[in-house]
């Protein structure tokens, strides 16, 4: 393969590659299914109400 045809198949196949990477990550971010497992992970950091923090 010549460097060209490297170089032109890293810009079509990269870029098609990365906008199908970034789209199914943000389906899965958005998924209305996937909310309680965000809440449960986004709240499992933070300290229990009844427990003190020393």
């Amino acid at each position: 393969m010549m460097h060209d045809t490297l170089i032109y198949l890293a810009k079509t196949v990269g870029l098609a590659w990365l906008m199908g990477f970034f789209l199914i990550v943000v389906i899965r971010a958005y998924n209305p299914a996937r909310r309680a497992a965000y809440e449960a992970a986004a709240r499992s950091i933070l300290p229990d109400e009844g427990r003190r923090h020393e």
